[in-house]
């Protein structure tokens, strides 16, 4: 019989502190290999794909589906041959695969209730489920004045009831139900956007600006550039053009590439120019993000592009790939050919994005003259903390130069 180790809850991502069991991809008895899927696990950040750090036999599981596992915390056992410990894998660095697809959720309540009530270890982290969380910002209630039932002081839905009021802050009527209706939870994904919209929406003072734009000469590059691109392989659009336009603008305007710190009054001005490509699926939005575009010419921006999509689309992200992001792009116009205009959330604690509206056609005044032109519309929404309007329409215009006149991009 060999020795048993226990796997513990590791550290996925910067304050995350627990995360729910959707699935677990082995049962007990099962086989692992090194580095093999074991479990999936949502946090509020992202679904990930844990691994098995050493190969062996799962021997125990500590949390059931839909069950909550906490940092540093036992999540399971494996036996492992021998007598002395495992040694640490060679792959220990590497990340956890961030999941596009996730499981369905089982529908059931996650904490068992105590008998007595009790307040969290550490005060300064609420453990409640995305689920209860939701719950109590429809309700108008604060967490942190709960004493919660829940395994290790976890806030459970019972638990927010002594605490909801007729009407909730805003003085909205609360949260009501008619007969018919149908509750459809938001997990995964969809989960972690809602939260991180109403986050930035809440922080963030936004305001907008919108500019249209002659795209006849982009057209023309994407295209001349399109048959090169193609006897190599690779698959072209306007977004590496966009994208490179937009590094060249921040060279100008650092300001454009900053995040704004409101304890502090400061603002941080980024070196890096780590741009995140908002995308759209089936289950919700995501954010990859394009590390150091500054220091990738267009040939190598394009490639660069094209395999952090595919990498996205066949769900081969990792962690590292979804944060450290300084500014946002949303291609919204893609999506079906359709858009012209969109008023984006900044992806907070960023303090602009731009979101791209569809290449089009419309008759436009030229010398004189009505003529059919292809139109590009750009919608911008800027933190009007750290840029004003005056500064908004510098940078816009710069940027729609840029994209008027690309040869100034190769």
């Amino acid at each position: 019989m060999g020795k048993i180790f226990t796997v513990n809850f590791p550290e996925i991502g910067e304050g995350v502190v627990e995360g729910e069991v959707i699935e677990w991809r082995k049962k007990v008895g099962d086989v692992l290999m090194q580095d093999e899927p074991v479990v999936v696990v949502m946090t509020d950040k992202a679904t990930v794909e844990l691994p098995a750090p050493h190969p062996g036999v799962l021997k125990k599981c500590y949390r059931e589906v839909g069950g909550i596992a906490v940092k540093d915390q036992a999540l399971y056992d494996i036996e492992v041959e021998g007598n002395d410990d495992p040694e640490p894998s060679h792959d220990e660095k590497s990340e956890p695969t961030v999941l596009k697809r996730q499981p369905e959720v089982i529908d059931k309540e996650f904490s068992k209730k105590t008998s007595n009530s009790v307040a969290p270890k550490d005060s300064t982290q609420i453990l409640a489920t995305p689920k209860v969380r939701g719950l109590a910002r429809q309700l108008g209630i604060c967490l942190s004045s709960i004493r919660g039932t829940g395994d290790d002081g976890r806030i459970t839905v019972e638990d927010l009831h002594p605490h909801a009021s007729q009407e909730v802050v805003s003085g909205q009527s609360a949260i009501f139900h008619l007969p018919g209706d149908e509750e459809q939870p938001l997990i995964g994904i969809k989960a972690l956007m809602a939260k991180k919209m109403t986050e930035s929406k809440a922080k963030i003072p936004h305001f907008s600006y919108f500019e249209d734009t002659d795209a006849t000469r982009l057209i023309q590059l994407k295209d001349n550039s399109k048959l090169k691109a193609k006897a190599e392989g690779i698959h072209i659009t306007f977004m590496p053009f966009i994208l490179r336009a937009l590094s060249v603008c921040i060279k100008k305007y650092p300001i454009l590439n900053s995040s704004y710190d409101a304890e502090r009054s400061k603002v941080i001005l980024h070196q890096r120019q780590n741009i995140g490509i908002a995308m759209s699926t089936s289950l919700g939005l995501i954010v990859p993000v394009l590390k150091e575009v500054e220091k990738l010419g267009l040939e190598a921006l394009i490639r660069s592009y094209e395999d952090l999509i595919q990498r996205a689309r066949s769900s081969k992200l990792l962690p590292s790939d979804m944060k450290e992001g300084t500014l946002t792009v949303s291609n919204f116009g893609s999506i079906g050919n359709h858009g012209l205009w969109a008023t984006p959330i900044i992806n907070y604690p960023e303090v602009a994005i731009l979101a791209i509206g569809r290449i089009h056609q419309q008759p436009i005044v030229k010398n004189g003259m009505i003529i059919i032109g292809d139109r590009i519309n750009f919608s911008w929404s800027f933190d009007h903390r750290v840029i004003d309007g005056d500064l908004a329409s510098q940078i816009s215009r710069s940027f729609c130069s840029l994209i008027e006149n690309p040869a100034a991009l190769l």
